[in-house]
């Protein structure tokens, strides 16, 4: 396969552009050559996606991923200098994320606004995939028609705008992923001392933001960590570039640390997040090595589906360039890195992920999803460098025997769990969405492992017909009419997956969010302890909902210590037929019944 060859990034543009055609070209791309137009493009596709993701979550009012979305806005509003307030479990996650959402917390108090206005940080944040991975493309020598088309379908795949619909650290993730690999891609590539230096700190930045923004950030640093050190023993970089970006990991880690010590200090009984130990605990047990594979094969078989063989076949890609020396030391650095990260994320998550009977933990979507642009805009690049249809026939079918293998370990090893675990549409967004075009039915409510496979090498087999139209004289062309289309299949993708999951979760997780606390009278300021027998969704969905009052979760029916700052109490009432005192036989002089919510089957009481 052809080499992925870099532009020169230390030296200035010839009249020529990397992967561009000549200035004087009479080609229908000539006029990209323009300084103007690739701004603009980037700055109109920017506002644009933007104002497509706002139009998907107008009715988005409330959390409705319980408890992760809560745990980070609970963070957020500490941040945003709110009261402190209960977090779900006492535990306190990575906070990168919780920063940056916590402006909107400032603005207003009222959590309906503030979770609008989160809703459009997440979506500034997000569409930041344009302009990064248009830059990505134009380093791998792609044109700039082609990387832009591209750029434009990474932006709008299911896998990156699915949780920007949510107050969840995966809205970054696959921007800082994409950043992390263009800053070791630079350190490593040829150039002066003074750009791989920039290179190097942005690469080691943007690992440390990953683990400050979410767990399967501490694989980044640690891969990026062994990097550094080896380029420094090796001499594969200025060592001043190592050294700094080094340092930049370590100024990260550290800061990480603080801002957790910070959060703990001010959340009553909070500890750090246990995940780490759960993964190593489970990797020492040889009893759970058997569960381990079987979810980590879900897990790759899931990532190789949503990106509809796509990242099948950019990881054969990675893979070839590791073991040849036809690639740059960049270009085989950052594959190791994605292959690297890939295997480390889905040991991980597979060793970590709790025995909670669901269908979605065998073959989990979320964790590997911040992978998905990228390998995708690999597997974009290597179809507009390779040439010779036998070469896109043998990467075709590398990619479907990967995908087809992992499916048959998949269903050989989990044939009996995935019969008896139970279906979360919800966690199977992508893999829905394939099989539901099976047939005409439109079925969402259902798992199909074959389904999804073919449709997705189905995809697959377009997007490589589409490829090799253009033969060898017009791979340029081929290739953006794959980059178009992919676009186009990711927008139906996405609006669809929003249809059938964002809407109806939302409404139904209304009654226990603004319904509730309008049917249970909650005010401005309140200051509410809960009992631990209520439904705990409404309780982690109300550690948001009382923005400017505080919450509390305590064992008040068995006779738990009432905060001093209380003055609501919500205690659930076993017997629907029982009067509402009965909630809290033994209630503390002061206290009355002011509320009987009897369909959340919950008693709200007041003090005084």
């Amino acid at each position: 396969m052809t080499q992925l060859t870099l532009s020169d990034p230390a030296g200035a543009e010839d009249a020529r552009c990397a992967g561009d055609p000549s200035a004087d070209s009479r080609t229908r791309a000539g006029w990209w050559q323009a300084r103007w137009v690739v701004p603009s493009a980037l700055a109109v596709g920017y506002v644009l996606n933007v104002l497509f993701r706002l139009s998907l979550v107008t009715d988005q009012d409330h959390p409705t991923v319980s408890p992760d979305e809560q745990m980070y806005l609970v963070m957020a509003r500490i941040m945003a200098g709110r009261p402190t307030t209960a977090i779900h479990g006492d535990q306190i996650i990575p906070g990168g994320y919780s920063l940056l959402i916590s402006p909107a917390m400032r603005l207003t108090q009222d959590p309906v606004h503030a979770y609008h206005l989160i809703m459009g940080i997440n979506a500034l944040i997000s569409c930041l995939m344009l302009p990064v991975a248009y830059w990505a493309l134009r380093r791998l020598n792609i044109s700039r028609p082609v990387s832009y088309a591209a750029a434009l379908a990474a932006v709008m795949l299911p896998t990156v705008l699915f949780y920007t619909q949510y107050a969840m650290a995966d809205t970054p993730l696959p921007v800082l992923v994409l950043l992390w690999l263009i800053g070791v891609h630079g350190l490593f590539s040829e150039g002066s001392g003074r750009r791989r230096i920039w290179f190097g700190l942005l690469g080691g930045l943007a690992a440390g933001y990953c683990l400050l923004t979410h767990d399967r950030g501490g694989v980044i640093i640690a891969l990026t960590a062994v990097v550094l050190l080896v380029a420094l023993t090796f001499n594969w970089a200025p060592r001043m570039a190592s050294a700094l970006a080094l340092a930049a990991l370590a100024v990260m880690f550290g800061v990480k640390q603080l801002m957790t010590a910070w959060l703990m200090s001010r959340i009553d009984g909070a500890r750090p997040s246990e995940v780490g130990n759960a993964v190593f605990e489970t990797l020492a047990n040889t009893r759970l090595m058997r569960r381990t594979f079987m979810r980590a094969t879900g897990h790759l078989w899931y990532f190789m589906t949503s990106t509809w063989g796509l990242g099948a076949l950019a990881l054969v890609v990675c893979v070839y360039a590791l073991f040849s020396k036809r690639f740059s030391l960049a270009n085989r650095v950052t594959a190791f890195l994605m292959v690297a990260l890939l295997g480390g994320i889905t040991l991980a998550a597979a060793a970590g992920l709790p025995a909670d009977g669901r269908i979605d933990t065998i073959t989990y979507a979320r964790y590997l999803s911040p992978l998905a642009a990228v390998y995708v805009l690999v597997a974009v690049a290597a179809l507009y460098h390779v040439r010779g249809w036998k070469k896109i026939v043998a990467l075709g079918t590398a990619a479907s025997g990967v995908t087809l293998a992992l499916m048959a370990v998949l269903v050989h090893m989990a044939a009996k769990e995935l019969h008896e675990s139970y279906f979360v549409v919800w966690g199977l967004p992508d893999a829905t969405f394939l099989s539901s075009l099976w047939t005409a039915e439109d079925n969402w409510g259902s798992f199909h492992a074959g389904r999804t496979t073919v449709v997705a090498l189905i995809v697959l087999a377009v997007v490589l017909l589409l490829r090799q139209l253009g033969a060898n004289r017009r791979a340029a062309l081929a290739t953006g009419a794959v980059a178009v289309s992919l676009a186009v299949f990711a927008g139906v993708g996405s609006v669809a997956v929003t249809e059938h999951i964002t809407k109806p979760r939302t409404r139904w997780a209304e009654r226990i969010a603004t319904g509730f606390v309008q049917e249970a009278g909650i005010r401005p300021g309140d200051r509410m302890v809960m009992d631990d027998g209520l439904v705990w969704e409404i309780r982690a969905t109300l550690t948001f909902m009382v923005l400017d009052g505080r919450v509390w979760s305590r064992a008040l029916s068995k006779n738990g210590a009432v905060p001093a700052e209380a003055n609501v109490a919500a205690l659930p009432l076993s017997d629907e037929k029982a009067p509402a005192t009965d909630s809290w036989r033994d209630a503390p002089p002061g206290w009355h019944v002011d509320r009987d919510v009897r369909e959340h089957r919950c008693v709200i009481w007041r003090r005084g």
